[in-house]
C-alpha cells in the first residue's frame, strides 16, 4: 500500500518476537494524523511491534495500519452526538450521576468492562492496556505507553537501559502542579486540597509517554485503575486529562516507588515540549533536538506546539 503524500510504499514494522511494544489509542484520527509518529519510528531502525486501540477510525486508515503490521483492537468509548456540532462528548461525563450507580450492584471485573467503554479515554486506555498486558505481556520484554497524534521520534525509544525500572518523564521545571491551572485541577478534584498543597510544589510529570518492562507498565497501569475505581475518583471520570492527576498522585505520593525512575527534562530519552519555550529547544548541526549535554533526544512529545519547529520538520524527517 502507498503512502498517499510521497507515493512510496508504506514501510513495515518487524514485530520481533519476545521484543518491544509501543501501545497507543487512535480514537477519531487518520492515518494521516499518525503517520509522523509511524514512519519517524521506523525510520529509527525500531524493530518492535506497534499496537493500536481503534475507535472511530475510517476503513482505508485500518488498511493502511494492517499494511504496516500493526497490531490492532478496536473499542468504544460510548459518547454521545451534540446536534447541530458535529461533535461528540463522553456520555460518561454527561450522566455520571446516574452512570455511577452501576457501581454499587455489580462485580469487580464488571466495574472494570464499564470503565473500559464509558470512562473518558485518557482514564479507560488504562484497563485497556492493562487487559492486553494480562493476554498478551509474557509476548514482550519492554513496553512503552505512548499518545500518538503529537510523537515523532529521532532514535529507537527503547534504546536506554530500562531494566527492571518504570520510567516516567517530568515536564519543564520551571511549571509546577500548583502553578499549571489544568493539573492543579484534577489533583484538587480528584484528592483534595490537602493533597494538592502536599505535592502541589512539584514539577509536573507527563502521563502521554510512559516506558518500563512488562512487569513495571503491569504495575503501574493496575494502579492506576485501581485509584480510577475509587469512589471519589471514579465519580468525574467522563472529564478530560484526568489520568495525569492519577499519574502525578501516585508518583508524588510514592506508590510507584519500588519501580519509578523520574527522568527531569532536557536529560533523558524523551522531550517534553508543551510548556518549553522556543528558546530552550536545542538542535545540533544535523538538525536533530537534543538535551542540554547534546545527546540526541529519543522520543520528542508534544512537538507541533512550536509551529516554528513544525517548518523545519517535513525535510529533517524525509532525510534523517
Amino acid at each position: 500500500m502507498l503512502d498517499s503524500h510521497t507515493g512510496n510504499a508504506l514501510p513495515t514494522f518487524h514485530n520481533e518476537v519476545h521484543g518491544n511494544i509501543i501501545l497507543g489509542i487512535v480514537r477519531t484520527l487518520e492515518f494521516d494524523q499518525v503517520s509522523n509518529f509511524l514512519l519517524t519510528l521506523h525510520k529509527t531502525g525500531y524493530t518492535g511491534t506497534v499496537g493500536f486501540f481503534c475507535d472511530d477510525i475510517s476503513e482505508d486508515s485500518l488498511h493502511k495500519f494492517s499494511a504496516m503490521g500493526i497490531y490492532k483492537e478496536n473499542f468504544k468509548e460510548v459518547r454521545i452526538s451534540i446536534p447541530f456540532t458535529g461533535k461528540k462528548i463522553n456520555a460518561y461525563r454527561l450522566f455520571s450521576p446516574v452512570l455511577r450507580s452501576y457501581f454499587y450492584i455489580t462485580s469487580p471485573k464488571s466495574q472494570q468492562d464499564f470503565a473500559k467503554n464509558y470512562f473518558h479515554i485518557h482514564q479507560s486506555r488504562h484497563f485497556l492496556y492493562t487487559a492486553f498486558i494480562e493476554h498478551h505481556g509474557a509476548e514482550y520484554k519492554n513496553i512503552m505507553l505512548s499518545d500518538t497524534r503529537d510523537v515523532i521520534f529521532q532514535k529507537d525509544p527503547f534504546d536506554f537501559t530500562i531494566d527492571d525500572s518504570l520510567h516516567c518523564f517530568l515536564e519543564d521545571k520551571a511549571t509546577t502542579i500548583l502553578s499549571e491551572p489544568h493539573n492543579s485541577s484534577w489533583i484538587l478534584r480528584g484528592f483534595g486540597k490537602d493533597i494538592l498543597d502536599l505535592i502541589g510544589n512539584n514539577t509536573i510529570s507527563c502521563a502521554g509517554i510512559t516506558i518500563g518492562n512488562t512487569q513495571a507498565i503491569h504495575t503501574y497501569t493496575s494502579l492506576m485503575c485501581s485509584i480510577l475505581l475509587s469512589p471519589t475518583v471514579r465519580n468525574i471520570a467522563g472529564i478530560t486529562g484526568l489520568d495525569q492527576g492519577i499519574h502525578n498522585y501516585a508518583i508524588r505520593m510514592g506508590l510507584l516507588d519500588s519501580v519509578l525512575s523520574l527522568h527531569e527534562n532536557e536529560n533523558g530519552p524523551v522531550l517534553t515540549m508543551g510548556l518549553m519555550h522556543r528558546g530552550q529547544i536545542n538542535t545540533n548541526q544535523s538538525g536533530h533536538i537534543t538535551n542540554k549535554d547534546g545527546s540526541i533526544v529519543h522520543t520528542l512529545h508534544q512537538y507541533d506546539r512550536h509551529p516554528s519547529l513544525l517548518e523545519a520538520f517535513p525535510q529533517f524527517l524525509l532525510h534523517r
